[in-house]
């Protein structure tokens, strides 16, 4: 191969795995409720009229580096503290949805570790909501 031909290569290449990256940043999920009420989400368009898209931001970062020693140790906890509460954030968010999702609708369908897909009994509901309850009240103060 020519250099010429090598260099457009690897410029071709990098790009495509810049693009790549990008577009992995954001997840769009999509929500349905079939005949039977039940709730359904799903990465792909589903073939019902009525569904809703959810942008889902991804928590992806890379590893950071390990800070300096010369770092002060208030640098330190202040860089801890917006990472904590970054992180409470989103489980706050989280756990707001999953209670919405478990007051309003009466059938919700979970899949198991199996891989089976079953509805959640009445009182697996009510556990469920608790949890999330509870969930709130911890992460979104």
């Amino acid at each position: 191969m020519n250099r010429k031909f090598s260099i457009i290569l690897l410029l071709s290449a990098t790009a495509t795995l810049l693009t790549t990256l990008v577009q992995a940043k954001n997840v769009t999920v999509y929500r349905w409720v079939d005949e039977n009420n039940v709730v359904h989400y799903g990465q792909h368009e589903p073939l019902e009229d009525d569904f809703s898209e959810i942008t889902v931001e991804t928590t992806y970062s890379p590893v950071q580096a390990p800070l300096k020693e010369n770092v002060s140790a208030e640098a330190k906890q202040k860089l801890l503290n917006s990472q904590v509460a970054r992180a409470s954030n989103i489980k706050c968010k989280n756990a707001e949805a999953n209670l919405r999702t478990l007051n309003d609708f009466a059938k919700i369908e979970v899949t198991e570790e199996n891989g089976k897909s079953r509805l959640l009994t009445d009182v697996e509901r009510i556990q469920r909501i608790s949890q999330s309850e509870k969930e709130v009240e911890a992460y979104c103060k």
